[in-house]
């Protein structure tokens, strides 16, 4: 059993998931997706950690790049199950024994496994992931997510192009699309933060702004009709929209730089438009 974590900038709350995650799992694998001096320091302190490995890219190489680097060792290590995580989530106690209780509810057909997810800001569990025991969904954020040698070996990896957002909404549904069933399971719960999370005041209510970059909004709004493309709308798509919905209220109404994020995004439109299967 392995873990892996993706680093881009870390700062020293990585070493205490770090840590937490080396009481779940044989080996972690941390992979460096921004080598620099700062990087270097924050985790320098691993180099002494038995059971730990940096692996250093040449660059920021994308999340689907760095998450396969990271997976691509622990099968080469004969690893059987691989971990992912973002270096913004928070490890639980007993976190992999919950999803493992699950891997055969459905038999060898189970792919991708992962926990219900709380909103690091509020303490608040998200609705969508309030249940008890396990639930089929057509897709789970790359975060926390487990995944079988078997699974893995059948569908591929992560596809690298597509560099960051929707990376793991594709590996998903290619895992639906071969006939695994993906589990979420409401007996743990990962605490995940997403973008800056700087508070706001909406009618009334605290929100979040995630606050990317308009490279990163180029990203989603490209990939996001790439995918569509690639599997259809059934299953992921309304659900979506509506978190597009909410994000764009937001970068409207608060966020800067709207201009050129609103620009960025039409870029990226355009850009899923024109691909092809072949253009990766």
């Amino acid at each position: 059993m392995a873990g892996v974590v993706l680093a881009y900038h870390p700062d020293v709350t990585i070493l205490r998931n770090i840590a937490a995650l080396l009481e779940q799992v044989d080996a972690v694998y941390v992979v460096n997706n921004s080598p620099g001096e700062a990087a270097t320091q924050v985790l320098a302190p691993l180099v002494s950690v038995s059971d730990v490995e940096v692996i250093e890219l040449e660059g920021n190489l994308g999340v689907g790049a760095g998450f396969n680097a990271g997976i691509r060792r622990a099968l080469d290590a004969d690893a059987e199950y691989v971990w992912i995580f973002d270096q913004d989530s928070t490890v639980a106690p007993r976190m992999l024994r919950a999803l493992l209780s699950h891997v055969d509810d459905y038999g060898v057909h189970t792919g991708i496994v992962g926990p219900a997810l709380r909103a690091a800001e509020t303490g608040r569990v998200y609705p969508a992931d309030s249940g008890r025991g396990a639930a089929r969904r057509n897709t789970l954020i790359s975060s926390g997510s487990l995944f079988s040698r078997e699974l893995l070996e059948d569908i591929g990896l992560h596809d690298e192009w597509m560099f960051v957002d929707y990376v793991d909404h594709d590996i998903c549904l290619r895992a639906g699309a071969a006939g695994y069933t993906n589990l979420k399971v409401f007996d743990t719960v990962l605490d995940h933060r997403f973008g800056d999370s700087v508070p706001a005041r909406l009618l009334g209510r605290k929100v979040y702004l995630a606050n990317y970059s308009p490279l990163r909004l180029y990203y989603q709004s490209r990939n996001r009709v790439v995918l569509l493309r690639r599997f259809g709308p059934r299953g992921w798509f309304g659900e979506d929209c509506w978190f597009t919905l909410k994000a764009w209220t937001k970068i409207v109404l608060f966020e800067t730089q709207r201009g050129s994020k609103t620009a960025a995004a039409l870029r990226g439109l355009w850009d899923g438009l024109r691909w092809r299967p072949t253009s990766k």
